[in-house]
């Protein structure tokens, strides 16, 4: 897995030539609907699934495959994952084979994932029973491990509905270290709307998996759900519900389900039903039928897909994922959920985001992001007098307030954090008034701005950094056309820039040294390999499997100090990723470098 882009958990990543997250149809090589070659070139189907004991039951298939491989007998050039049996075994009880031999014939017709036979955990199973069946899985993962060869294997995650058995499971599968983790046992779960146990089973374990390894959620195909889904870190979907609900005569919208009978004016665009009159759909006969309102749902649940793409790249994948909840109660009730873990989140949550802060509801409010701008805040000590002022809050002040403190959504917020992500940068649907207590005692600009570039560095880098960055004959840039502070000069060194977009600085070298001198180690730094040192000091960027170890305070996102493993400063960058992903990635960027020790951007000095 190569990281791309992400907004908290949820992340694009390049797998096998497959752009996740993404949607792998269920091919039954028995009952073909819509072929492979046309998923791929109609629908942009980039990995499809199978089931191999299906294919090995059936003498006429078993053979094909064995002799021209799997892809070219579905006629795809695509991933192609299979399934083991176990799901047979769910629905119909025992099946025939033995562990070993499904996981040898996948790799014999060609598998890329191939699946082990693992145990499935149904909802009404005892905690004891579970626990047997984890233990189980986990030996016959073990023993799929020596038969596997080059193809890749998936060790599934079961657990039915015990968080702590999940967590136990996604330890022990983790431990024989598989190639791809999917979460099982959710289909009843999801069948029976109970969404808020399927959260619990992503998270719990997500928390024991590692970070680098895809995480597939067996039979979550319907698109209601993805969002959430993938909020947590889902990178694959399979999906048999495009054509199980067409032969019910039911489409598939991302708020839901629809019968065809009921159905008069489709809610959302579909280039398959702009074709037809919906009354002509009706009386069709039932294979052309059938194969309309798979495409219909096939195409719904791949344009869900593209539309969360893009939430991420937009880093409004919170926004976007509650939106989506409250299209159902119980999604709704599923989100608040996932909330009660914002603590755990916040770790993987950047530090600011392309996209402001838009509140949807009293839920938006326990986003992780919201919860550490409160930690945060705590650092501030202030008794103050309590204003209420429309943003930008000091351009509206004739005269500044000491120690004032801001009334807003999210809290009390000292004036001089009025520009920092997400104070500045949210939209709220109340009205801001100026209300200032009669008498104050007034601060300085001069003081205020020192006050302020201070504060956001304490804010951003910890108690203390202010003092450390900001010591010394200072010089404050402002921006001619807005006024705001933009760059600032130490003792004639350029030590930071003050971002537009988010409030927050961008360290220079020279403040990079005073940080690095302030702190002792780890704080604020990435510790990189040896044989990568001299590149970063060139002013290379830092690939992940040449981390050796990091803060684990730190965020995506996050400024931070490059050094070795002598603590050598060596370069100044942002992070793309938390200690835990940095430390288990052995593919992609971890620190976008922007100044190493050996080649220190050229100074502002000469240009102000």
């Amino acid at each position: 897995m190569e990281l791309k882009a992400r907004d908290c958990l949820a992340r694009i990543c390049k797998f096998r030539n497959v752009e996740t997250p993404t949607l792998m149809p269920v091919i039954n090589p028995n009952l073909v609907v819509i072929s492979p070659r046309e998923m791929k070139e109609r629908f942009g189907v980039e990995a499809i699934i199978t089931n191999s004991y299906i294919i090995w039951k059936n003498k006429e298939l078993k053979e094909r495959a064995l002799e021209i491989g799997l892809h070219k007998m579905l006629d795809f050039d695509g991933l192609i994952m299979t399934d083991s049996g176990t799901f047979q075994s769910y629905v119909y009880g025992d099946v025939e084979i033995k562990n070993e031999e499904i996981v040898k014939f996948q790799r014999e017709i060609g598998s890329d994932i191939g699946t082990i036979l693992d145990v499935f955990t149904e909802p009404d199973f005892s905690e004891e029973k579970v626990k047997e069946a984890i233990e189980e899985t986990a030996k016959r993962g073990e023993e799929a491990k020596r038969y596997a060869g080059d193809m890749l294997l998936a060790g599934p995650i079961q657990g039915s509905i015990y968080p702590h058995l999940r967590e136990y499971a996604a330890k022990l599968m983790s431990r024989i270290d598989f190639d791809y983790y999917p979460i099982g046992g959710v289909v009843p779960l999801m069948e029976n709307y109970r969404y808020a146990e399927v959260v619990e089973a992503i998270i719990h374990a997500k928390m024991q998996l590692n970070p680098s390894k895809p995480v597939h959620l067996f039979g979550g195909g319907h698109p209601m759900f993805f969002p959430l889904a993938v909020l947590l870190g889902v990178d694959f979907f399979d999906s048999a519900a495009y054509v199980k609900y067409a032969r019910d005569n039911r489409l598939l919208f991302p708020h839901g389900t629809r019968k065809l009978e009921e159905l008069k004016y489709p809610p959302y665009y579909s280039p398959i039903l702009e074709k037809y009159e919906i009354e002509e759909i009706k009386v069709m006969e039932e294979d052309e039928r059938v194969k309309i309102l798979a495409e219909h749902n096939l195409y719904i649940s791949m344009e869900e897909i593209r539309r969360i793409k893009q939430a991420i790249h937009e880093e409004s994948m919170w926004e976007y994922a509650e939106n989506r909840a409250r299209e159902h109660p119980l999604l709704l009730k599923a989100y608040r959920r996932l909330l009660r873990y914002s603590k755990w989140l916040e770790k993987f949550e950047s530090i600011s985001k392309k996209s402001a802060f838009f509140y949807t509801g009293e839920e938006s409010m326990k986003r992780p992001i919201v919860l550490r701008l409160r930690r945060r805040i705590r650092r501030f000590k202030r008794d103050g007098p309590i204003i209420t002022v429309p943003r930008p809050w000091s351009m509206h002040l004739d005269r500044i307030p000491k120690g004032a403190r801001v009334k807003t959504p999210f809290g009390l917020i000292p004036l001089e954090l009025e520009d920092i992500y997400p104070v500045q940068q949210s939209e709220f649907p109340w009205e801001e008034k100026l209300s200032l207590p009669e008498r104050f005692e007034e601060l300085s600009q001069k003081d205020f701005e020192l006050l302020k570039i201070k504060s956001i560095a304490d804010y951003q880098f910890g108690k203390g950094a202010g003092d450390a960055l900001f010591n010394g004959e200072i010089r404050i840039i402002k921006s001619k056309n807005t006024g705001k502070i933009r760059n600032v000069i130490v003792d004639d060194e350029h030590v930071a820039s003050l971002r537009a977009e988010d409030g927050f600085f961008t360290l220079r070298i020279g403040g990079a040294k005073r940080l690095h001198q302030r702190f002792k180690a780890p704080k604020l730094r990435v510790v990189v390999s040896h044989e990568s040192s001299e590149f970063n000091r060139a002013g290379k960027n830092v690939f992940a499997k040449f981390v050796k170890d990091m803060d684990d305070a730190l965020r995506p996102g996050d400024e931070v100090l490059v050094v070795d493993e002598d603590d050598n400063l060596l370069a100044v960058g942002r992070t793309l990723m938390n200690r835990l992903e940095a430390l288990s990635f052995q593919r992609g960027m971890c620190v976008k470098v922007r100044e190493g020790i050996a080649n220190p951007k050229s100074s502002l000095l000469k240009n102000v």
